[in-house]
């Protein structure tokens, strides 16, 4: 049988989520809280807030991800039904030939479209081609420019992977947007397993929005703790990671499938000059909770990406420290990514080690006064 966890990552995934049309995943969530949460917002960029209540001397923690995922964004229509379009994240070019999205209109419509590719025949004729997203478009089916615009579609229109979450060998599971709704599916079992800590823990969790298009969501989220009431001591962000192919296949950054969730120890992204180095008192803090609870904790260091830590951790006066754990994921950013239950499952057993601790008085307090004796 399922668990609760694993349904709910089935159920996320199945939502379309692009960057700034968050609002279907966003609206389940908040109906999944309601009867737990004390406090259940969202601001007015479209970040999530639900809160337990507490007495203001216990510790607050925020644990956060976001709720967005990759795909494309329409550019043009053309007036014979092609649709033009960029991508939308860092999606490699590759992984959009013969793909089918789900194009979504502004009454919420979903409208199937499939990226065209070349002949395999007239591409032989010429030597096998390596097309960017300059050169693809979408095809509606029968469609001229017209009837294509006619059903809302045109400059703006976001698109997302079409793709069934489905079991796969050796406990692993297969869906697009895994990347986030695993993250967003260890949030809200956080937020229900921790109801039972709620008179020593202030437990917030933060569902953001447009991560994808450089951590946006997060780097606005201080203003709903400012307004709030007390601010978060410490964050823990709950991401996703590239993980290495089968025993011998290197292509990702060391992490693998089954190895239990990934501690980051440093992020860089030159293309957006995002990035996020962890506290070592952070570090060391997952690391003997990870020890103490018996689960297996892998490490990296991946220049090239970011996650929501880059902004969330300076978007309180002073900083706020933060680490991040990643789920394991292979075929990053592509109709297909693949987590094996495992790391879900361990994962899942970290973040609540992590609450424990922090309920009993055990976790991080930086920050330092140099005056004092």
């Amino acid at each position: 049988m399922a668990s609760r966890l694993l349904d709910h990552v089935r159920e996320l995934c199945a939502l379309p989520g692009p960057p700034g049309r968050e609002g279907l995943v966003r609206d389940r969530i908040a109906g999944i809280l309601a009867p737990a949460a004390d406090i259940l917002r969202s601001d007015a960029f479209g970040n999530l807030i639900a809160r337990h209540s507490a007495v203001d001397t216990a510790p607050h923690v925020l644990i956060e991800c976001h709720m967005d995922e990759v795909g494309l964004v329409v550019n043009t229509v053309e007036p014979g039904g092609a649709v033009r379009f960029d991508k939308v994240g860092l999606v490699a070019d590759a992984a959009f030939p013969g793909q089918a999205f789900d194009l979504l209109t502004g009454d919420g419509a979903l409208h199937r479209a499939v990226v065209n590719i070349r002949a395999g025949h007239l591409q032989a004729l010429g030597g096998q081609e390596h097309p960017t997203t300059r050169e693809m478009w979408l095809d509606l089916g029968g469609l001229d420019g017209e009837g294509v615009r006619a059903l809302g579609i045109g400059p703006g229109t976001p698109g997302v992977f079409h793709s069934p979450f489905e079991e796969m060998a050796g406990g692993a599971w297969k869906s697009k947007a895994v990347d986030n709704r695993a993250g967003c599916a260890l949030c809200i079992e956080a937020f229900l397993s921790s109801l039972a800590l709620a008179d020593r823990l202030r437990l917030s969790v933060a569902f953001c929005v447009q991560e994808e298009l450089g951590a946006r969501g997060a780097s606005v989220l201080s203003a709903s703790f400012t307004a709030g009431g007390q601010a978060p001591d410490l964050a823990i962000v709950i991401d996703t990671v590239g993980a290495e192919g089968p025993e011998g296949v290197a292509d990702a950054m060391g992490a693998r499938l089954g190895g239990g969730p990934v501690l980051r120890r440093y992020d860089f992204s030159p293309g957006s000059r995002l990035g996020h180095v962890p506290p070592d008192e952070m570090v060391d803090w997952v690391r003997r909770t990870a020890d103490s609870a018996g689960v297996p904790l892998q490490e990296d260091a991946y220049v090239g990406t970011f996650t929501d830590a880059a902004t969330l951790s300076r978007s309180l006066p002073g900083g706020l420290p933060a680490a991040v754990l990643n789920l394991p994921r292979r075929n990053a950013h592509s109709p297909s990514e693949i987590f094996s239950e495992s790391d879900l499952d361990a994962l899942a057993a970290l973040i609540g080690a992590l609450l424990r601790t922090a309920a009993e008085g055990d976790y991080p307090r930086l920050g330092k006064d140099y005056k004092e004796s």
